[in-house]
């Protein structure tokens, strides 16, 4: 008869196993803490100085164009007004790549926890989630009457309205989202769309599209599409028909931006780029058609073009951050070095140390 071996839980007899290996404890001496601090103040400082100075090559200018109490031609004090006004920059430099085009607001808190947690995933991931299965989710936005809004929730249903197009420049607004965002984003389950070839003849069974199929044209081009349970879901392009398409819904380039929250209540996002370099007292010229309200809670919209360096755009708080903490290392490495020269205090032999 076989005689069966039972396995041992007990570690392998090596040092590493058996937790017996050789430590290093370094012993802190005064000279080995001066260097150390030292030391980091030499290479911080440095650092800091030429993270500014990269910084500092990036171009970038803003226009303010609402606030509290402004009275500009782009201030409106009701949601959807449709205003138009234009913003120009004049470059006052020559500008190399680039330019990118971003719109900014203060005092809007999309760092507040039940904002952030406002959405369903699944649903924006093109699932069908039944309306009594929303309301853990997406509460208070998750209805609006008797339709269900698709999708649901704060971040979706606060979207940033605001249309802006260059008028002197072509401005690229595709594959500004995170390319990790595209599975994050599908239309839902059921959604059809087809590009109509004959607009005068064609109809929703000639592409074997459900016969309630709707139409939608732009640019010369038209389209048939469905929606399922459209007639008890409020649909994206429904809650936003001026900014949003039918055929794009939630993978709205605009819209997926938006969706990444900000981890400040000043954040800035991106809105498109406009290719090629730039001469110095050129202008690039916007047109807005305003229709975010930022008055009731004391906001603040800004219009911000910007190239990038290295490290993104012009940020010059890493590089005086390197040089507060350098500095402050420099400060106490001579502050430690005098006091070891003016009142040296004797060690005592770390050899007679029972380490063991």
């Amino acid at each position: 008869m076989e005689q069966v071996v039972e396995k041992s839980k007990k570690p392998s007899d090596n040092p590493f196993t058996q937790q017996k290996m050789k430590m290093w404890q370094p012993i802190m001496t005064p000279t080995k803490v001066v260097i150390i601090f030292i030391a980091i103040g030499v290479a911080f400082i440095p650092t800091g100085v030429s993270l500014i100075r990269t910084s500092n090559n990036v171009y970038e200018s803003t226009i303010t164009y609402d606030q509290d109490g402004s009275t500009n031609s782009c201030a409106i004090t009701t949601a959807n007004e449709g205003k138009s006004c234009t913003l120009e920059f004049t470059l006052d430099e020559d500008v190399h790549g680039d330019l990118y085009v971003y719109y900014e607001l203060e005092n809007y808190y999309q760092n507040h926890r039940r904002y952030v947690s406002s959405r369903y995933a699944s649903q924006l991931e093109g699932g069908y989630i039944a309306a009594s299965e929303l309301s853990s989710y997406c509460d208070p936005m998750t209805k609006n009457g008797s339709l269900t809004l698709n999708p649901c929730g704060l971040i979706a249903n606060s979207y940033f309205t605001d249309i802006i197009s260059c008028s002197t420049h072509t401005m690229d607004e595709s594959d500004i989202a995170w390319s990790s965002d595209d599975d994050k984003f599908v239309q839902p389950q059921g959604f059809e769309y087809s590009e109509i070839e004959d607009t005068s003849t064609d109809t929703c069974s000639t592409y074997n599209l459900p016969t309630d199929c709707k139409t939608y044209c732009s640019g010369g081009t038209c389209y048939f599409y469905y929606y399922p349970n459209d007639d008890t879901t409020q649909y994206l392009y429904e809650s936003y028909p001026s900014q949003i398409t039918p055929i794009e819904g939630v993978t709205n380039e605009h819209f997926k931006v938006w969706m990444r929250t900000a981890a400040l209540s000043e954040f800035r996002k991106l809105y498109g780029v406009i290719d090629g370099s730039f001469s110095k007292g050129e202008i690039i010229s916007f047109t807005v058609n305003a229709n975010y309200e930022v008055q009731s809670f004391s906001g603040k919209k800004t219009l911000v073009i910007s190239t990038v360096g290295e490290f993104g755009g012009r940020n010059p708080y890493l590089g005086v951050s390197y040089i507060v903490v350098g500095t402050i290392c420099v400060f106490f490495g001579i502050l430690f070095a005098t006091k070891q020269l003016l009142f040296p205090r004797p060690l005592g032999d770390p050899d007679l140390l029972p380490w063991s």
